[in-house]
């Protein structure tokens, strides 16, 4: 029971009716494919350290590649891949069990095998008895597996799908303030329902603060570490924000700096962010925070055409110090995946994923939420480069020219078609009613999404030297936050209604 309790793991997640009345895993058909001779002097215990012995290769069939298994399930007849089914093993001999890693290669599978559904007595798991399994394996080798992952492979073409998460809430200034509670340093640290909730914070909204966090330089680290490892940058493991003279970075002076999200010339610029409050100015220097999503949601229903721009046109950032550091990344504003998914359709392009939305009887401009697919926005005009083509950074040299138009037209029709798109979204990050505002206290962080939500500030004065406003920073990779969270919502669930304030 074991071996398969892992697969069977999914019913917080996903619902799916149970059968009404089944004593007994009824046996199923058979496919009837000659078995190949297996080896018979050879014992089992191959780890995927050692090399795989290949089965004889052999002619498939002509429906080779269709080896099916028909199992009835919840009141109908589905039919599984036995490639699928075998490969879903959970058993000793497959996983191991200490480690969770596979101990055979998909590879192994021999392309004739089949299976027999065996009678049962627990009629939430189905029993299949393999003929002509993989070489080695045990003759009486039986795979277990939960119906709950069968019904999944049915209705969602996954064993164990994701957890469903809360929605990310889009949010303004008003919204911010009634959604999301300060959450207290000691009870972060301490205690994981609150941990929990700063995390569902951060999936949500994409902002939460922390309050009476120790004014010690190693706060912040100790802050981000109970989510994952800090992610090591040139700046350093931690950095300061600060004024200091011949400032390479525009944070490290008292001059306005405005929304933008950071490290976007790298290949893979950080998650989270985290900004502790030492000392604060003695005036200016508040923090203003915007939900980008909010404002991409918006273009995309009022302005489609220019969200389309955004999301297909690159844009060029670079840190540009060529004595010490250069890196250099193009991305559009809007980054979705290819292909995106609606209803189980695949759409390569926005045009097709408003017709299947159309088609599901969906208003595209009022039902159509864009952010479910937004992966990251990208806005730093600090730090954006000239304009180029992407071909100029990409294609191999020494080519002839095969495009019809010359390059610089199509140049300038790329700003001209970016730079309009461009100052719809700047308007919409910049409405007064969406920006929310905070003059950060010592004592105080700030944990924020740097690839959802754009942040800023304001000018502040510098007092006497070594009594300016310092804030110190580091960061954390999406993987580890992913994890964290995940862990932690098998756990607690939603903690929407949970976990303590300040």
């Amino acid at each position: 029971m074991a071996a398969f309790s892992r697969l069977a793991a999914t019913t917080r997640c996903f619902s799916a009716s149970r059968p009404n009345c089944q004593q007994e895993t009824p046996p199923a058909y058979r496919i009837n494919f000659t078995r190949h001779s297996q080896p018979e002097d050879r014992t089992f215990g191959r780890h995927l350290s050692d090399p795989p012995e290949r089965p004889p290769q052999r002619s498939p069939s002509a429906r080779g590649h269709d080896r099916l298994i028909t199992i009835q399930l919840d009141g109908g007849s589905h039919e599984f891949s036995a490639y699928l089914l075998r490969d879903l093993c959970q058993c000793p001999h497959c996983v191991d069990q200490s480690n969770r890693q596979k101990l055979f290669w998909t590879t192994q599978i021999p392309s004739d095998i089949s299976a027999t559904v065996e009678p049962g007595t627990n009629p939430e798991v189905v029993r299949l008895k393999w003929t002509g399994d993989i070489p080695n394996f045990p003759k009486d080798h039986v795979t277990e597996l939960s119906v709950q992952a069968l019904r999944n492979l049915v209705n969602v073409a996954c064993p164990t799908p994701s957890p469903e998460l809360p929605s990310k809430v889009l949010w303004d200034d008003a919204s911010f303030r009634e959604d999301v509670r300060d959450l207290d340093y000691e009870a972060y640290m301490s205690d994981d329902s609150v941990l929990h909730q700063a995390l569902q914070y951060l999936h949500t909204h994409g902002l939460v603060f922390l309050t009476n966090v120790p004014e010690q330089e190693s706060s912040v680290s100790t802050i981000a570490e109970r989510i994952g490892p800090v992610k090591n940058t040139f700046y350093g493991y931690t950095w300061d924000v600060r004024s200091v003279p011949q400032a390479k970075n525009v944070a490290y002076t008292s001059q306005d700096l405005g929304f933008h999200m950071d490290l976007l010339y790298l290949e893979q610029p950080p998650h989270l962010q985290f900004l502790h409050c030492i000392r604060a100015s003695s005036a200016g220097g508040a923090s203003t925070f915007t939900d980008s999503h909010a404002a991409a949601q918006d273009l995309f229903q009022q302005y489609p055409d220019e969200f389309e721009a955004l999301e297909k046109l690159g844009v060029n950032y670079h840190y540009d110090h060529l004595e010490s550091q250069y890196y250099h990344h193009t991305r559009p504003v809007f980054e979705l995946p290819r292909p995106l998914f609606l209803g189980g359709q695949k759409c390569y392009n926005l045009r097709e994923l408003r017709e299947a939305a159309e088609t599901a009887g969906m208003d595209v401009r009022q039902d159509l939420n864009i952010t479910e697919w937004l992966a990251n926005v990208s806005w730093s005009p600090p730090f954006q480069a000239p304009f180029s083509l992407l071909s100029a950074h990409t294609e191999p040299p020494g080519f002839p020219q095969l495009m019809r138009q010359d390059r610089l037209a199509v140049l300038n029709q790329h700003i001209a078609r970016w730079l309009p798109a461009a100052k719809k979204f700047d308007e919409l990050i910049h409405r007064p009613e969406g920006v929310y505002e905070r003059m950060m206290k010592p004592g105080e962080c700030v944990l924020f999404d740097n690839r959802r939500v754009l942040h800023a500030r304001r000018a502040f004065e510098v007092g006497d030297i070594g009594k300016e406003r310092w804030l110190r920073g580091t960061y954390v990779d999406r993987d580890p936050f992913e994890s964290r969270l995940r862990v932690l919502w098998e756990r607690f669930g939603d903690a929407s209604s949970s976990a303590g304030g300040a």
